[in-house]
Parts: C-alpha cells; sequence; structure tokens
C-alpha cells in the first residue's frame, strides 16, 4: 500500500470520528435542550420546604405548642438551610429559624404569636419569591445556552468535514514530495505541524465536551434508568472520553509551548485556593484507588504571584500522576512550604520511583519511564507541559526519587512579585 493511500485512509477515518462525535453531539443537545426545560431540582425542594412550613403554620394556630408541630416545622427549616442555592436565601433562612425561636417562647401569647407567624411568612415569601425567579432564570439560560451550543456544534461539524476533505485531497501530496535541507523549509515544516495540532486538538474538545454533557444527562433519573450492564457502558464511554479530553488538552498546550506562544496572566492568591481546587479535582481518580491525600498548607502562607489557571493545571498533573502510580490504598503527600521569596508545592507518593538514569529526562517530550503501563504513562506531555508553565512564569521545577521509595515532584514560585524577567515580555 503506498504512503498516499495509507494517509487517505487515515485522514478519512478522522474525518469520519469527528463526524460522528458532532452528529451525537447534536442530537444528544437536543436532548438537552428538551430536558432543560423541567423545573430546577433543588429550587424546586425549597418551594416544599416553604409550603410545607406555611401549611403547618396555618393549621397550627391550636396545637402550636404541640412539640410534634414545632419539630415539623424544624425539620423543614433544616431542610432549607441545607439547600441555599440562591443569594440572600441565606440570609432569610438564618431569619427564619431566629423568628420561630421567638414564636417558640412566645407561643402561649396571642398577640406576639401573630406578629411572629406574620414574619415568617414575610421570610417565607422571600424564600419563595428568589427561588421562582432562579427558575424562570436558569431555565431561559439553559435553553438558551443549549440552543446556541447546537448551531455551534453543527458548525464545528461542518468545518471538521471542510478540513478532512482539504486535507484527503492536498496532503497526502505534499506528505509525499521528496524533502528538501533547506531550513526554511524545514521550519516551516515545524511550524505547520504545529498549527495542525492545535486545530485539531482544538476543534476535537468541542464534541468531546458535548458529548460528556450528554452521559451526564444520560445519568440522570428523569432521563430513565438503567440496568447495571447499561450504567457500565455509560462509565466506560465516560472514561475514554475523559482521557481523549486530557490528551488533547495536552496536544494544545503542548502546540502553544512549542510555539512560544503561552499566554500569561498573572494573579495573587493563597496556596490554599490553588491547593483546594487541584485536590477536588483528582478526588474522584483518588477515590477509585482508595489514595489519601496530606495536605499541610499553613494559613500563615503568603500569596504566591501566579498565573493560576496554569499553576493549578501543573499541580493536578502532578497529583494525577502520584495516584497513578500508588498502590492501592495507599498514601500521598501534598506540602506547601516557604522558601525565602518563594512558596514550593510539593507533591510525594509512595510509588514504587524512578531509576536515576531517567531522572534527566523526565520532563522531555514524549519521553515515557520504561517498564510502566499505558495508563501510568500517558501520552508522555504532561510533565513536559508543567516545565513549560512553571519556567515561564520565572519558577522551577524538579524531581526526587528512590527507587523502593517513590517520588518528590516540585515546582516554586515567587511570592513578592512578577520576575524582573517577565516583565519586559508583559
Amino acid at each position: 500500500m503506498v504512503i498516499k493511500t495509507k494517509l487517505r485512509i487515515g485522514i478519512a477515518f478522522l474525518f469520519l470520528t469527528a463526524f460522528l462525535s458532532a452528529g451525537l453531539a447534536d442530537y444528544y443537545l437536543n436532548r438537552l435542550s428538551t430536558d432543560s426545560k423541567v423545573i430546577l431540582k433543588d429550587n424546586y425542594r425549597s418551594l416544599i420546604y416553604t409550603k410545607n412550613i406555611g401549611q403547618l403554620l396555618d393549621g397550627a394556630s391550636e396545637n402550636l405548642s404541640s412539640p410534634s408541630t414545632q419539630q415539623a416545622i424544624q425539620d423543614n427549616i433544616d431542610k432549607e438551610k441545607h439547600n441555599i442555592t440562591e443569594t440572600g436565601e441565606e440570609q432569610l433562612a438564618d431569619s427564619l429559624q431566629i423568628v420561630f425561636e421567638s414564636l417558640k417562647q412566645n407561643v402561649n401569647n396571642p398577640a406576639a404569636s401573630a406578629l411572629l407567624k406574620s414574619k415568617m411568612k414575610n421570610n417565607l415569601y422571600g424564600i419563595i419569591q428568589l427561588n421562582m425567579n432562579a427558575i424562570e432564570r436558569k431555565n431561559a439560560i439553559a435553553i438558551h445556552t443549549a440552543d446556541r451550543s447546537i448551531i455551534i456544534v453543527s458548525l464545528a461539524g461542518t468545518l471538521c468535514f471542510l478540513i478532512a476533505f482539504s486535507f484527503a485531497v492536498n496532503f497526502p501530496s505534499y506528505i509525499a514530495n521528496p524533502i528538501k535541507k533547506d531550513i526554511t523549509q524545514l521550519k516551516k515544516i515545524s511550524e505547520d505541524k504545529t498549527t495542525f495540532i492545535a486545530t485539531v486538538s482544538h476543534e476535537l474538545k468541542t464534541p468531546i465536551s458535548a458529548i460528556k454533557m450528554s452521559l451526564k444527562l444520560l445519568r440522570d433519573d428523569r432521563v430513565g434508568t438503567m440496568n447495571t450492564e447499561q450504567q457500565q457502558l455509560i462509565d466506560d464511554i465516560d472514561y475514554e472520553t475523559q482521557r481523549l479530553l486530557q490528551i488533547t488538552g495536552e496536544l494544545l498546550h503542548s502546540a502553544q509551548a512549542e510555539a512560544g506562544n503561552i499566554q500569561l496572566n498573572f494573579g495573587s492568591a493563597h496556596p490554599q485556593n490553588i491547593v483546594d481546587y487541584a485536590v477536588r479535582a483528582v478526588k474522584s481518580l483518588a477515590d477509585q484507588k482508595e489514595v489519601s491525600i496530606a495536605i499541610t498548607c499553613p494559613e500563615t502562607l503568603p500569596n504566591v504571584i501566579a498565573d493560576l489557571d496554569k499553576t493549578t493545571w501543573v499541580l493536578i498533573n502532578l497529583l494525577s500522576n502520584a495516584i497513578k502510580y500508588s498502590p492501592q490504598k495507599s498514601a500521598i503527600d501534598l506540602t506547601v512550604t516557604k522558601r525565602i521569596n518563594m512558596l514550593e508545592f510539593s507533591v510525594k507518593d509512595n510509588g514504587q520511583g524512578i531509576d536515576v538514569q531517567y531522572l534527566s529526562r523526565i520532563f522531555e517530550r514524549y519521553f515515557k519511564v520504561p517498564g510502566a503501563d499505558a495508563e501510568q504513562t500517558g501520552t508522555g506531555l504532561g510533565l513536559a507541559i508543567a516545565k513549560d508553565f512553571i519556567e515561564a512564569q520565572g519558577g522551577i521545577i524538579g524531581v526526587e526519587s528512590t527507587v523502593g521509595n517513590g517520588s518528590r515532584f516540585y515546582f516554586s514560585l515567587s511570592t513578592n512579585n512578577i520576575p524582573h524577567t517577565l516583565k519586559r515580555a508583559l
């Protein structure tokens, strides 16, 4: 089989995958548009709780001193306090609790009881109004978003078709031509490769994300119940889709780094914020292996000056790797410490460790430690991207490891201000 034929088959497969993804996304987003019209569950629960309290107040003129009536009202107030969804709802729920406590103390005072009941009903009305407005607002936003997403996904599918058709016709001939040793041409080919990776990665993220949204919808009991086999299939699809999304994200980040196009948005935040977000992001992965994460991040630490999104991405990557290489039911240490005018984030696992001969290459693109399985090593881009992100901020990243004693990955960022070497670039 000649090279042109192989390339056409490969590109046709890529086109078919993109086309099917766009079609599935369009189908499920139509489902989403329909289901989004259903009243939001949490807001509806608040309406039920307030309705129950109102009925108990209206029907308890003679029996408000009854412990069972008081307990029923208190149960509904507690449920409402644990179902806060809207701005201002917590204050109304707290006020409702305070007034109810006063009502219980004045149950034998008709005048005071009537006034306190009126105050409770005002609070109930406020909660009802907040949730009714939220239901209307969120439902309208969801419908608008779903409708717009359908258009976007359809356009993305059309664009994928045009790109694939163009490549199927022109790209094979271009690749098959003899390669000249002209440096300018080689540089252009490298730039085209980077652009191609970035474009394909970006275009694939939209339909993949849409599929994940559809899977989330399928798990909703309002759509219908599934048997064990169907649930396992949904879980498998979700896992593989997450892997695809991670791979396309890493390819996109890698393309940006190779092109020298890393955009930095510096901000100031306490390291606990970065740590909390990263730990939440890997919680599901850690729970699957029953791996615990011990966090040491004192409140007395100063803020870190960094691109918070990219720094959080790096920490998530280090934690994910630590979990993958950790034994079942083991522990990972996540530590943040002050180092002169820098903060060091450290992730220590208790896995098998890395042989010293591989440590110098661990941050190279596409490098994978020999002997590790495919699920552990991934694409071989994560640590290289992490190095690019940290060093672009003027930070330091490194690793310490001993075979049989686990590995410690760490990076340090400034606590004072944007590194001087970066100010001119910004």
